[in-house]
């Protein structure tokens, strides 16, 4: 008992290493203006957001950038998506919309509209947007002047994301806890090994010469995880890229109550693992049972250590994504319980091989 302890304590003495490093290193996107002021597309794919698209779109209208353009491709919307998207259009020359084709065989819906996106736009910078984000007025400034200075094929951005109720407080951080307690975020642009990826489907921009010569959305169009395996692809042949926080300037509300959020990150939570939901489990395991192991074990110096590391993983981790640590540790008990809810039904929608999203029918 007392060496599976040491093992749990020294996994977790890694894990918060990882986050305090994180926490140190510069992640979130600079607020700077670029030198040039390149046209950028801004693509936006939209599937039933008669609830989100409008916001997006009026952060578009306020963006301090001069030389951009709004394409979205309407995904045979059920709601009130179009009568929105052609009051905006009637109003601004910038923005334009279009009803997408008939969905393909063998492609996802998303990874479908993204590529004709891609078709339809003139600018020499590519940026996929979701529905559901909101912008400040500099955030296309900002990303574009990182992008360009670091001669990027891709930066991808992790909003700052907004929660309201209990059921996304339980939920929502933990994506950023697995991913910053794992992963140091900063190799994803100073090392070469494609493993060691990151990106948000939320937030990707793209070098239009390199994604034209490469359609990136079409070499994934069946992967519901597009976003992670775009950046390994990309990391793999050897381009640049970045991932980055936002800074006040990028914000999402993916979710809105608890069952939309097991719903929503079942879908891809084993993906944080490369893609191993062996090495999910593993993780759950060692996350749930680790308390129980060290304080069962002989001795009571392990225990008094052992929760000393976990507050100071939540507090950097908290800090760096500007959440709210208080709730963070508060609830602690609650998102561990929510991550073994969301890594079991991964598990169980993998049994059954099909799974739905926005009322379509998903391979898992």
């Amino acid at each position: 008992m007392e060496i599976l302890a040491l093992f749990i304590v020294a996994f977790l003495f890694l894990r918060t290493l990882v986050s305090l490093v994180n926490a140190l290193s510069p992640l979130h996107l600079p607020s700077e203006k670029p030198t040039l002021y390149p046209k950028v597309s801004v693509l936006i794919p939209a599937r039933n957001e008669e609830a989100t698209i409008g916001r997006l779109l009026e952060c578009l209208e306020k963006q301090d950038y001069p030389d951009f353009e709004v394409i979205v491709c309407n995904d045979h919307s059920s709601d009130n998506t179009e009568e929105i998207l052609n009051w905006f259009s009637g109003e601004n020359h910038q923005f334009r919309w279009f009803l997408g084709e008939k969905l393909r065989d063998n492609w996802l819906g998303k990874n479908f509209a993204c590529h004709q996106l891609a078709q339809k736009a003139v600018g020499s910078i590519l940026v996929f947007i979701d529905a559901d984000v909101q912008l400040e007025r500099d955030a296309l400034a900002n990303s574009v002047a990182y992008f360009t200075k670091n001669n990027l094929t891709l930066l991808s951005v992790f909003p700052q994301q907004k929660m309201e109720t209990v059921g996304e407080r339980i939920t929502v951080p933990l994506m950023n806890w697995i991913l910053q307690s794992l992963l140091p975020m900063l190799l994803v642009e100073k090392t070469k090994l494609a493993s060691l990826s990151a990106a948000n489907g939320q937030f990707m921009m793209f070098d239009t010469t390199n994604y034209q010569q490469n359609e990136w959305h079409s070499r994934v169009r069946n992967q519901n995880v597009e976003d992670i395996c775009i950046a390994r692809m990309i990391k793999a042949e050897g381009h640049k890229m970045a991932v980055l926080l936002g800074h006040n300037d990028i914000f999402c509300r993916m979710y809105h109550h608890f069952g939309e959020a097991v719903h929503g990150f079942s879908r891809n939570i084993h993906e944080y693992f490369g893609g191993s939901r062996l090495a999910m489990m593993g993780y759950l395991l060692a996350v749930l049972s680790g308390p129980f192991i060290v304080f069962l074990a002989p001795g009571y110096y392990y225990f008094p250590g052992f929760i000393a590391l976990v507050l100071i993983n939540r507090v950097a981790v908290s800090i760096v994504n500007k959440q709210n640590m208080g709730w963070n540790i508060l609830l602690h008990p609650l998102q561990m319980t929510s991550f073994a809810i969301i890594a079991l039904y991964n598990i169980f929608r993998k049994t059954k091989r099909k799974t739905t999203w926005k009322g379509r029918s998903l391979d898992f």
